[in-house]
């Protein structure tokens, strides 16, 4: 098969950065940072241009791009409007296959001259055959070829291809990461004045490295394209699109922001139902839900669900939660019940569904699992949303090993700190392998939800719970809606092939 005309973007053999700063804190220093971070620098060349200083952070300058000792596949411009197209001409001269216009000012800026300078820059790249990513936007992340726009971005490689018009909305999608799924490759397209959000999704349409699409859009530019390349896109992956500009509000910020004609929000809402994509609301949303199709909770089939929760309080509110996405937690059979009560005391607890058990979590370690297991393999329902922990390792005494704090005076320090939050982090490794188990095992997808206040252990587990398969969320409320979600865009896909 031929390579897809966007292909070479990705794998750049040679990048310089013209504009860089030599300040290490300065804005336009990120690009640099990220490509060291990552360490672009061991696998291919990176040149820097800069028109006085030799050298920035270890890495040599040269006066122009024509100056660089090698050839240069993609350049990142961090300079003003005014020297841009210079900057192009030099790229033409040099052989430049694609150009990433960090700069700003152009058509977002809203008058006539400057999209008319942006209109300039991009008939001369396009006669030469140089793509442009941009103009205003951060460009590529591609973790597989040690691309990072910005220092401390994942190394690991995954699986989703990210698509934004918005920096701020990629770095977002980049916090994906602290729930387990890793991006293949991210692109931050701004003004989208060459490649553009069609190109992208043609582009992830036939990418092999990726399994699932999101993206963020304002713009729905080349209407007849971008239906093409959706639909193309929607057919053989997963597709979660976030929508800015959907109110007359948004619209306004978004022209401001990218230039971009948001259009009506009532039909990109038809767009995506027409072509099988996921319209979600929010960027919790979409990381809800990529967590989701990326999981076992992908095969749930219907809305009847088992809730079991630690709480009476905390289980009423769920029930709602869950019944205004339009789910249902119908009473459990007698003979499940009866093998409940075994182990779930009857006062102060119910078995009815919600499973009320305050009890959960103390010192008999063995009910948890009993319990959480039943509730799994109860027949007659879809999915279990559960609030417990799962059975924690016990130490060699036989407790909790974070659970025994000694008696300290208010703000002294804890001797037993580091111990403490190692029991925590096994313990959410425990429980995720746990739950990973019982899935599997019970066939039943499962909602776990993790309220934990320890922001590190809760960390641990929703990375350890996605590597074995499990969807972990905050709360019952962003579970249920995305399964709600799920379960509408299945409807929705009804004669389109099924994707998992």
């Amino acid at each position: 098969m031929a390579a897809h005309p966007l292909d070479s973007l990705f794998h750049p053999r040679a990048i310089a950065i013209v504009g860089v700063s030599a300040s290490e804190g300065a804005r336009r220093s990120a690009f640099l940072g990220g490509l060291l971070d990552q360490q672009y620098q061991e696998r291919h060349p990176l040149y820097l241009v800069h028109p006085r200083a030799s050298e920035i952070q270890g890495v040599r300058c040269y006066p122009t791009v024509l100056d660089c000792l090698g050839p240069v596949d993609h350049v990142i411009s961090s300079i003003p409007r005014v020297g841009v197209d210079a900057l192009v001409e030099q790229c033409i001269a040099k052989g430049v296959r694609s150009l990433h216009l960090f700069t700003a000012g152009f058509s977002e800026a809203g008058d006539a001259e400057s999209a008319d300078a942006e209109r300039a820059v991009i008939a001369m790249a396009r006669a030469s055959g140089i793509r442009v990513i941009g103009p205003n936007c951060l460009g590529l992340y591609v973790p597989s070829e040690r691309i990072a726009f910005a220092p401390n971005q994942p190394k690991e490689i995954g699986t989703v291809f990210g698509l934004s018009q918005s920096g701020v909305n990629a770095i977002e999608m980049l916090q994906l990461a602290e729930r387990g799924p890793r991006f293949s490759k991210l692109v931050s397209f701004g003004n989208g004045a060459d490649i553009d959000a069609a190109q992208l999704l043609d582009y992830a349409a036939e990418d092999p490295d990726s399994v699932l699409v999101v993206a963020y859009l304002e713009g729905a530019g080349r209407g007849r394209e971008l239906f093409a390349a959706l639909k193309r896109c929607a057919a053989v992956k997963p597709v979660i699109v976030l929508k800015g500009g959907i109110t007359a509000t948004g619209a306004r910020a978004a022209q401001s922001h990218t230039g971009s004609l948001a259009g009506s929000g009532a039909v990109f809402e038809a767009l995506c139902r027409q072509t099988g994509a996921m319209l979600v609301d929010d960027m919790e949303e979409l990381h809800d839900l990529a967590v989701a199709v990326s999981s076992g909770l992908r095969h749930v089939q219907g809305g009847r669900g088992i809730l079991l929760g630690t709480g009476g309080g905390f289980s009423v509110l769920s029930a709602d939660s869950i019944a205004r996405q339009g789910l249902d937690l119908p009473e459990l059979s007698e003979a499940t019940r009866t093998a409940l009560r075994e182990y779930i005391p009857v006062a102060g607890n119910s078995t009815r569904n919600p499973i009320d058990a305050t009890f959960l979590g103390g010192e008999r370690l063995e009910i948890p699992e009993q319990v959480i297991a039943l509730c799994a393999r109860a027949p007659g329902f879809d999915l279990l949303f559960t609030s417990a922990e799962g059975p924690p390792p016990p130490d060699a005494a036989g407790g909790r090993p974070e659970e025994r704090a000694e008696d300290r005076r208010p703000g002294a320090p804890d001797p037993d700190a580091e111990a403490r939050a190692m029991a925590r982090a096994e313990r959410a490794r425990s429980a995720a392998v746990y739950f990973g188990a019982l899935q599997a095992e019970s066939g039943r997808p499962l909602a776990v939800i993790r309220r934990g206040r320890d922001p590190v252990s809760t960390r641990i587990f929703f990375e350890q719970a996605y590597q074995h398969g499990v969807a972990a969320f905050p709360t019952v409320l962003r579970a249920a809606r995305v399964v709600a979600r799920l379960l509408r865009w299945r409807a929705s896909r009804e004669g389109l092939p099924p994707l998992f």
